[in-house]
C-alpha cells in the first residue's frame, strides 16, 4: 500500500522572459508589478503539507522557507514582493509535497463503524509494522487491521470523509501465496479531523467511488481483494495523520537517517469500533476475534451537515 509520497525537486531560476512557467508539482507565475507567485499542482483531491526552501533569493525579504497547507488540487504557497519594484526577483528553490494536513486534530474517540455490510461477521489480525525488522522504530500509537473475509465481499466505509487517492490496476496471482506484497489496488480516505483512513488490498476494477467523492459510513467502496487466491481475500486497513514533528523536521537530514533513526512522519490512530446491536458500545478491536458489521441512520449521518442530511434522505425516499 502506498501510504505517503515526498517527492524533492530541485529547479533553479533566475531572470526569466517568460511571464509563467507551468508544470505539476510547485510552478510560479511572474505578476505585472514583479511580484511572484507560487502555485502547487498535485494528484491528490485532499491535503497536502508543502515545505518550500529558497536556495537563493534576491531582492525579497521573503523567509528561506515556507511551509503550509494546500486543500485541494491545488492552491497557492505564497507570493514574494520585489524590494526594488523596479527590478525582478532572482531565485533558486526546491520543495517537498508531503500528503496530509499539519493541523490534523484526530479524534482518537470517534466511533467507527466495521467496514462491511451490516450484519457481516468478521475476524480481525493486527498487523506488524514491517520496519522493525529493519531495525525502524514503530510509528506513534501504531495500529494496522486485517480483516478476513469472503471472495467478493464488499468495503464500506467507517466514517464521512473525502476519497483522495485510488490505486488501481494490480491484478491477484496464483502462482504462490503471498502473506504480503508491496503492490495493491488501495483507496486512501480523509477525514475532517485530518485523519486518513487507508483500505488496502482491493480487486482490480471494483471501485464503486471515485477520487474526490464525499462517503459516508456504509458507503460502498470496492470489493475485497486478494494477493493470490480468491479464498485468501482479505481487507488491510489502518488510519494515520500527519505528525506535527513535521513542522521542524530538517529534510536535508533524511539522506543521512538509517532505519534505526529514521523520523516517522505520520502517527496513528487505534480506532474504537462500533461492536453491539444498538450503536451504544465500541471498543479497540483485539487480535484474532471475530465481529460482526453493524451501522444504524445515526450512525450514517452522525458527521452529515443540514444540507447533506437532506439530501441523503431526500435520495432514500
Amino acid at each position: 500500500m502506498r501510504l505517503i509520497f515526498i517527492a524533492l525537486l530541485t529547479a533553479t531560476f533566475h531572470f526569466s522572459f517568460s511571464q509563467s512557467n507551468r508544470a505539476h508539482g510547485v510552478s510560479y507565475e511572474r505578476n505585472d508589478d514583479k511580484s511572484v507567485t507560487f502555485t502547487y499542482n498535485g494528484e491528490t483531491s485532499g491535503t497536502t503539507y508543502v515545505v518550500l526552501k529558497f536556495k537563493q533569493l534576491t531582492n525579497s525579504t521573503a523567509p528561506n522557507e515556507i511551509r503550509t497547507n494546500v486543500n485541494g488540487f491545488s492552491g497557492i504557497l505564497t507570493t514574494l514582493y520585489p524590494t526594488n519594484s523596479k527590478e525582478h526577483i532572482s531565485f533558486s528553490y526546491s520543495y517537498r509535497p508531503i500528503m496530509g494536513d499539519i493541523n490534523a486534530k484526530p479524534n482518537h474517540n470517534f466511533k467507527y463503524v466495521l467496514p462491511f455490510k451490516n450484519g457481516k461477521e468478521v475476524m480481525v489480525r493486527h498487523l506488524s509494522f514491517l520496519g522493525e525488522r529493519m531495525g525502524g522504530k514503530k510509528p506513534k500509537n501504531w495500529a494496522s487491521f486485517q480483516f478476513l473475509v469472503k471472495p467478493n465481499d464488499t468495503v464500506c466505509a467507517i466514517r464521512k470523509g473525502v476519497v483522495v487517492n485510488i490505486i488501481d490496476g494490480n491484478a491477484a496471482s496464483n502462482k504462490a501465496e503471498y502473506g504480503y506484497k508491496n503492490k495493491s489496488n488501495s483507496m486512501l480516505v480523509e477525514h475532517d479531523d485530518g485523519t486518513i483512513a487507508s483500505y488496502g488490498v482491493l480487486k482490480k476494477n471494483s471501485f464503486m467511488v471515485e477520487v474526490g467523492d464525499m462517503v459516508y459510513p456504509s458507503t460502498p467502496l470496492a470489493i475485497a481483494g486478494t494477493y493470490d487466491k480468491a479464498e485468501n481475500s482479505q481487507l488491510r486497513l489502518s488510519i494515520f495523520y500527519l505528525d506535527k514533528v513535521v513542522k521542524d523536521y530538517n529534510f536535508d537530514n533524511r539522506v543521512k537517517e538509517t532505519y534505526a533513526t529514521r523520523t516517522n512522519l505520520y502517527a496513528y490512530v487505534n480506532p474504537m469500533f462500533v461492536i453491539n446491536s444498538d450503536g451504544s458500545g465500541f471498543q479497540n478491536l483485539e487480535k484474532n476475534q471475530a465481529y460482526t458489521s453493524f451501522y444504524n441512520e445515526g450512525l450514517i449521518q452522525a458527521e452529515m451537515t443540514k444540507r447533506e442530511k437532506k439530501k441523503y434522505l431526500k435520495r432514500k425516499k
